[in-house]
This record gives structure tokens, sequence and C-alpha cells, in this order.
């Protein structure tokens, strides 16, 4: 039977979080409504046999696909492939959702019928248990709004994550989605090509995810951009191809749309080698490298991320600072750069911007 909602849980030994997730997404009021394909990923933990105690609890709602090993796209993948609902969402299985706002939305998607429904969503930093709220200000709650047609301006910068978008399904495999596999920040590729067939957006004001921040092996942690970077480089890498073939034929408001997120990946990128790399020689070498792959492939990004000071004041100096005390030159960079955004930002809310 076809479901609203399908939601896409991948897994990977995280008993210890495991059931808080399930337990926020399975409200009595919407299981008949939602669909929890939870994959497990090859995990080496109980996280297995907790997933079947809730396959016996709520078997018309809760799938397993129980597969080898093959990182977090592999699974997200999985979940598109063996979704039967008509919109689609990734929860994390380490993240979680408020209940109410949760049950909430999925009322709300009966009626629904846009390409995208974006929401809100938290990070909760757990060193400091401090929380911190994702919302889309300028957006009117309940509006739909035609893609081709929308005011970027109204995001301020911010734009569509995994985290607060769920997509119909059919747009997911329309678009041919088909993340990395056994790759790191792959939900850069999540959020840049289903974009292509996007024609209708909706905001919810509901603030749903949880989104936890601050344990060490996470991606977005320092030490996993070190460790990865060559796997932020490979999604990075598609995604300006991607983007480089799209704008050809792309309306005006996406690739609007698509700089901002490209040119907040770049900035990252740009960051992980060089701040974060030990060895500046090999970051010299690759970022020169990776500078003049974006310089080739898309003259258009490359031109709008030297709008970024960081960006900027790295290419006027031929990034050779990067062989006298790096971290220091690079630091000093980026909070000037920080700086200069705080300064944007206090002018435009000054201006009733």
């Amino acid at each position: 039977m076809e479901k609203l909602l399908t939601v896409a849980v991948p897994v990977y030994n995280t008993k210890n979080y495991l059931r808080r997730c399930l337990d926020s997404l399975l409200q009595n009021d919407i299981l008949d409504e939602l669909e929890i394909i939870a994959v497990n990923d090859g995990s080496k933990d109980s996280s297995l046999e907790i997933l079947k105690y809730y396959k016996s609890k709520f078997p018309n709602t809760v799938r397993i696909v129980d597969k080898e090993n093959g990182g977090h796209g592999s699974a997200v993948n999985s979940g598109i492939a063996n979704a039967s609902g008509k919109y689609f969402r990734v929860i994390d299985s380490d993240d979680w959702v408020s209940a109410e706002s949760f049950s909430d939305f999925v009322h709300r998607l009966s009626k629904e019928d846009a390409d995208l429904v974006v929401s809100d969503y938290r990070r909760e930093y757990s060193l400091d248990s401090r929380t911190e709220l994702f919302e889309f200000s300028n957006l009117e709650d309940g509006k739909t709004y035609k893609f081709e047609d929308f005011d970027i301006a109204l995001l301020s910068g911010e734009y569509f994550v995994m985290a607060g978008s769920t997509y119909k399904t059919e747009v997911l495999r329309k678009c041919g989605l088909s993340l990395f596999e056994k790759t790191y920040y792959v939900d850069m590729q999540y959020n840049i090509v289903p974009i292509s067939e996007i024609k209708t957006f909706s905001y919810y004001r509901l603030d749903i995810y949880r989104y936890m921040i601050g344990r060490a092996e996470q991606s977005v942690s320092l030490a996993s951009y070190v460790k990865n970077s060559l796997d932020h480089e490979r999604v990075i890498k598609f995604c300006v191809s991607f983007f480089s073939e799209l704008k050809e034929n792309a309306s005006e408001t996406v690739v609007t749309y698509l700089s901002i997120i490209m040119n907040y990946f770049l900035y990252t990128h740009y960051r992980i080698f060089c701040l974060l790399r030990k060895n500046r020689y090999e970051s010299y070498s690759m970022i020169k490298a990776f500078d003049s792959f974006l310089k080739e492939s898309s003259p258009f990004l490359y031109n709008e991320s030297n709008k970024n000071l960081f960006i900027r004041i790295q290419r006027r100096t031929g990034f050779y600072y990067l062989f006298f005390g790096n971290r220091i030159v690079t630091r000093l960079i980026f909070s000037l750069n920080s700086f200069t955004r705080r300064v944007k930002r206090l002018i435009k809310s000054c201006l009733g911007a």
C-alpha cells in the first residue's frame, strides 16, 4: 500500500541513539501514513537487533533493508529505491525529530502537492548543551512558491538542506539522484541535484529536525574534514561539473540559487586544505590543482567564489603563504572574512533589508 511519507533512516553502529530516533518518529496518529525504511548499512553492533524489535512492534510501518556497508550515500540510495511514499525524507539514526512537530508535519503533508516541502531544523551541540534554530524567517508559513519566479533574496543566504527538505519521491527518481557510495559529504549532492526538477516548493514553519553535533566521528567534525578531505574534493568536483552542465539550460533563479550553495561549499573546501591539513607542501599543490580545475570547469563559479574575501586573498597571494605558518595567516583571513560578513548582516538589519 502506498504511504504518504517515506522516511529513510540510515543506520550504522548507532545502537546508543537508534531508539531515540525511532521513538520520535513512531507517533500513533500518523502510523497509517508513514513508512520507515531503516537501512542497516553493515552495522557491527546491536543496531540490527534493535531494528528487528521495532519491526515486530510496528509491522505495517517499519521496513528493514539489511545490506553490506556502503556508506551514508548507499543507504540513502537504497531508501529511495525502496520507497513507496509520495514524499521522501532522510532522518539519520543518531538524530531525532520533535514528535509533536513531526506529527503536525505529516498531517499537513496529506494536503500538499509541492515538489519540495521545506521546514525548520535545529543543531543540538552535545558538548555544551547549546541549541541553534535554523529557519526561513522571510518565508510565509504554508505558502507554495513557484521556484522559477521566486525571489532568492528572501532566503537571506540560506538554502535547502537535507535536514529540512522533504521531496516528492518521483522528483528524486526523475532527476537521477545517485549518491556516491563509501564517500562522506554526499549531502552536497542531495542538496543540489534534485533542484533541477523542482517546479514548486512549500514552507512549513515547523521546528522538526534535531541534528546532533559533537560526536568526534561525525563527518562535520574538524578531524573528519582533515581525514576525509579527498572525499570532500570528489563530491565538490561532481557538484561543480553538475552545475556547469545544468547552467546552460537552467533558469536564472536556479542558477542564482545553486550559486549560493556552491559558494558555501567552495568556501569550506578552500578552508579544509588551507587551514586543516598538516602537510603544507601537499596542501599547496592540491589547492592549486583544485583552483585550476575550478577555473577551467566553471569560469562562472570561479568568478563568483572570488567575491569571498577568504578565497580572493588566497588567490592574490598565490597560495604561497601555505609555506609560512599557514595556520596563523589563514585564521587571520578567516577572522577578517567572518567580521566582514557580520558587518554586512548588521547593515542589512539596520536598513530593514
